[in-house]
């Protein structure tokens, strides 16, 4: 028997062990068959395989594994196969997936065929004991291939599957079908399977019966995905992280090994549900990431994982401490997760350079401190203060001087009256417990507040959008102003440094 016409280097026994197909080991009666059979013309070949000898190989053929393929893989519930005059590699797929539905593509002249007097469809069905019913034979013209891909894309509209339960056997058809199939199938997301073989038959260009075994094609993705890698990284980066959950699952979709790109669209699902302030969300989202981070990739090689799982190390602990802050916090430091995590998203913000963002979080994150200060010190509630409690402590003189260095020359003294908002709330803060909220620090202040009222996403007709240099300022002193809260800047830094978001790897590795 002739082997391949273009062998593959030899293995060692070992690299044998792990990557040499497994074949079909064949009883007497079939290895006569297959001696017979290569002594005949093709004719008679054929006819042979089609009486005899594949309705017993089939089902020693649907044993075997699918070559190369990963574990998670697992038989499709659909098969397209292209036929061409060689039908034994479409009967031997259809014998393996035991599909519920099968398209089979084909030429006026493959679809005519008849081996032995029946029809190929037929032959096809029995000896891959499948239903004749459960085929739906589709005519190819030539040129044919924009017919393909949509014959393709209708068969898995109308089948109701999903594109990773669909198989593409691309093996019987002449190249351009078989080309255009492989195209549609790769574009949709389902894996492509070949019918290959160990032995060949030279001078009828066809393999010889009983070496055949199935084989999953490399996904082109598995090494050129480095593109839609840095697809996912960048929208990460950015703080996009609704897009880069979306590239990350169409990516998983187009995988035979989809879990490094199914744990980063968790990841940028986790981080996004955080960004929103879900922290809830968050928490399970991620949670599940660094599960799947720790049981997958190592084995997997992926190279962003280090730096995230030290990330989520910290991540997580600060989302259970914030998924716990209550609305009424009993002390300043039960209430301070939330107010690092404001502090941390602003610098994240202005550090992706959302300087507008940054600085309503930076607003948001010192109207909150006013108010926990407020209410641990004084049980005042923003909504309804009861300024009563306060009466007798309020030094008028210094809450009109704080009123006038927040508001400038046009503040006219007034009684403190309604919710507690970002500038009552500093002026009577500033007046009550100078300790929390410096006099000098109004002014900066002021200049926050400005900034934020002239924004895009606040008043005015035509915004003034804040310059990076002017919102790192008023971070700065937010950060001064909070640190108070805690031991100090340096603690409030490592608070801050816990609410972190990773960023991941984007330089491009040299393709190998």
């Amino acid at each position: 028997m002739a082997r391949r016409e273009e062998p593959r280097p030899k293995a060692t026994d070992e690299e044998a062990t792990l990557t040499e197909a497994r074949l079909a080991t064949l009883p007497q009666n079939l290895v006569d068959l297959q001696s017979r059979w290569l002594s005949l013309e093709r004719k008679e070949q054929d006819e042979l395989y089609a009486s005899q000898f594949g309705p017993r190989f089939a089902p020693l053929f649907a044993e075997l594994p699918l070559h190369g393929a990963p574990a998670l893989l697992g038989k499709p519930r659909a098969l397209v196969s292209v036929l061409g005059f060689s039908w034994q590699p479409v009967a031997l797929m259809a014998a393996w997936c035991k599909p519920q539905r099968m398209l089979v593509l084909g030429s006026d002249d493959s679809l005519a065929l008849a081996p032995g007097g029946e029809g190929v469809l037929s032959l096809i069905a029995r000896i891959a004991g499948v239903s004749r019913d459960a085929i739906e034979p589709v005519r190819i013209g030539d040129p044919g291939e924009a017919d393909i891909y949509r014959t393709v894309r209708d068969f898995l509209h109308r089948s109701g599957v999903a594109a990773r339960e669909v198989f593409i056997d691309p093996t019987g058809g002449k190249k351009s079908m078989s080309a255009s199939a492989a195209l549609a199938g790769f574009l949709a997301g389902a894996p492509l399977v070949y019918v290959d073989y160990a032995e060949y038959h030279g001078p009828n260009r066809i393999p010889v019966p009983g070496t055949e075994y199935p084989r999953l094609l490399t996904n082109p993705l598995e090494v050129m995905g480095e593109l839609e890698m840095r697809a996912i990284f960048c929208a990460f980066d950015r703080s996009d992280f609704h897009e880069a959950e979306r590239l990350a699952q169409r990516l998983a979709e187009r995988l035979y090994e989809p879990r490094e790109a199914e744990c980063l669209a968790k990841l940028a699902r986790g981080y996004g549900a955080w960004d929103r302030f879900d922290f809830v969300g968050a928490r399970q989202a991620l949670g599940e990431a660094s599960n799947e981070l720790n049981r997958f990739a190592a084995q997997g090689g992926w190279a962003w994982a280090a730096q995230v799982r030290a990330a989520l190390a910290v991540n997580l602990p600060a989302l259970d401490a914030l998924a716990n802050v209550q609305k009424q916090p009993a002390s300043l430091e039960e209430g301070l997760p939330l107010l690092a995590w404001y502090l941390a998203a602003a610098r994240r913000l202005l550090n992706a350079e959302k300087a507008s963002l940054a600085v309503l979080l930076t607003y948001a994150a010192v109207e909150r401190y006013v108010d926990l200060c407020l209410w641990v010190d004084f049980q005042l509630d923003d909504e309804k203060p009861d300024y009563s409690l306060v009466a007798d402590r309020l030094d008028r003189a210094k809450y009109d001087e704080a009123g006038r260095r927040l508001f400038g020359k046009d503040y006219k003294p007034r009684e403190p009256d309604g919710p507690l908002m970002f500038a009552n709330g500093a002026q009577l803060l500033a007046a009550l417990a100078p300790e929390r909220l410096d006099f000098g620090q109004l002014g900066p202040l002021k200049g926050l507040s400005n900034a934020r009222n002239k924004c895009e996403y606040e008043h005015g007709f035509v915004p003034s959008t804040p310059s990076p240099d002017h919102v790192e300022r008023y971070l700065n002193e937010a950060m001064k102003i909070i640190a108070v809260a805690c031991s100090g800047e340096g603690e409030l830094v490592r608070r801050m440094e816990t609410c972190g978001f990773p960023t991941l790897d984007v330089t491009p590795t040299a393709p190998t």
